[in-house]
């Protein structure tokens, strides 16, 4: 079986992320793509970061009635920062017979030498990213590809477009009190505006 692992923060989930998992899921012709949001993100301070169960409840929205898409909280239920390399071990046991293609963005392909355990992950998995930009990006994007050649490792430098949002821009809008109905599905919109998340 071959199954997408599409980790993050998740805050929020956005259009941008599910597309991108959709690319994903047909270009290479995965089974699944597991979503698993971060507990505790290993980069990123707590400022604006919506409670783990919130984030959880928003993916799980977000992915409902997609048979393509399935959510896993395994990251919920370990203590301290949430690494990589600790999921996809857990992951590998609890799917031996699955084929990992752990999907990352640009930024962090390009530092994914600063990861931990990182020449680890390269044995584990293949690693998968877009070109955010234009051909410049994705040519930076292979140069650095050839440490992971290398290191024997795998990797998928996707050539469709990325939609260019964060959920950093989604969480200014909502401070700034702008629309972004059309940035996030209806029901993550819904939930966004019932439980006040990233008004300060």
């Amino acid at each position: 079986m071959k199954t997408g692992i599409f980790g993050g923060a998740f805050n929020p989930i956005h259009n941008g992320h599910l597309m991108l998992a959709r690319s994903y899921y047909e270009s290479l012709g995965l089974d699944k793509v597991l979503f698993v949001p971060t507990a505790v993100p290993p980069h990123k301070t707590s400022e604006y970061l919506a409670s783990p169960q919130d984030r959880l409840n928003m993916v799980r929205l977000a992915t409902e009635g997609n048979d393509a898409f399935e959510v896993c909280d395994i990251e919920f239920n370990r203590q301290g920062k949430s690494y990589t390399y600790d999921t996809l071990l857990q992951l590998k046991a609890l799917y031996p017979e699955s084929e990992f293609y752990l999907i990352i963005g640009a930024d962090q392909f390009l530092t994914f030498h600063q990861w931990y355990r990182y020449r680890d992950i390269l044995n584990m998995v293949t690693i998968c990213t877009s070109a955010r930009e234009d051909e410049q990006e994705k040519r930076k994007l292979l140069d650095y590809a050839e440490s992971f050649e290398e290191m024997r490792g795998k990797y998928y430098i996707a050539g469709y477009p990325v939609m260019k949002l964060s959920s950093s821009d989604i969480r200014n809008r909502i401070r700034d009190k702008q629309d972004i109905s059309d940035l996030v599905p209806h029901n993550v919109y819904k939930y966004i505006l019932e439980k006040g998340l990233y008004i300060v």
